[in-house]
């Protein structure tokens, strides 16, 4: 669909909201929008946004690109908000490969031959284990915080959003991108979800439950959305 000149993608769901984001690095622009929302509907809803959409290009096309990572000695790697220097440590083809760290250094231990996806496999891995330790410890304090069973967790790659509660099944998915951004983050992430089984929208009265719960919650979503999509609240 275009507006304005702008190519959006349009993706549709069975979902009660819309969903609009700008994405890095190209500035795409993506809609998820509910299946009974009418075309005409859709496009005046997008008409009524195009302020917004030109100014997160226009943030977006501004921010210094990074490099496809190569996963070679020296490169910058990134877990929970802590930026370390990565070494890669090349053995024979019987050792162990694994990851260790210690202070600003990051060492990955491959077999000679290793591959850049191969190599890139054990970084996300290590990635989503240090990420699953931090979710499971701000899940159990945030739960008996708020008297709340404790969900189950899953942790999977997604494209355009950074959790999603499943509240009839009793679980939140969570982004493994989130691996790499600061706990502060995280915790806001959990704190949002978590208030999801309460109130299942996000109208005013869970806003007000956020504001109680986490008075800096805008600030917090505003540098996780900034990390790698500029996402747009659901309306």
């Amino acid at each position: 669909m275009t507006i304005a000149g702008i190519q959006i993608e349009v993706e549709r769901k069975k979902i009660k909201h819309t969903h609009l984001a700008v994405y890095p690095p190209d500035a795409r622009v993506h809609v998820s929008a509910p299946d009974d929302l009418s075309d005409r509907d859709l496009r005046s809803f997008l008409a009524s946004k195009i302020g917004w959409i030109r100014d997160q290009r226009k943030t977006v096309l501004c921010q210094p690109r990074q490099a496809r990572r190569e996963y070679v000695s020296g490169e910058s790697i990134y877990c929970l908000g802590r930026r370390y220097k990565l070494l890669v440590v090349v053995e024979d083809r019987y050792a162990t490969e694994k990851m260790t760290w210690g202070g600003n250094k990051l060492s990955l231990y491959v077999r000679e031959g290793a591959s850049r996806g191969h190599k890139e496999r054990i970084v996300e891995s290590w990635q989503k284990a240090m990420l699953g330790e931090s979710l499971a410890g701000k899940m159990k304090g945030w739960c008996r915080k708020l008297k709340l069973a404790l969900p189950e967790i899953e942790i999977r790659k997604m494209k355009t959003r950074w959790a999603s509660c499943l509240q009839k099944r009793g679980k939140i998915v969570f982004n493994a991108a989130l691996g790499r951004v600061p706990a502060r983050c995280i915790e806001y992430v959990v704190v949002h979800e978590l208030t999801h089984f309460e109130v299942s929208n996000h109208s005013r009265a869970f806003v007000e439950l956020m504001d109680r719960r986490l008075p800096r919650w805008r600030i917090l979503r505003k540098e996780l959305n900034d990390f790698i999509a500029m996402p747009m609240e659901e309306v």
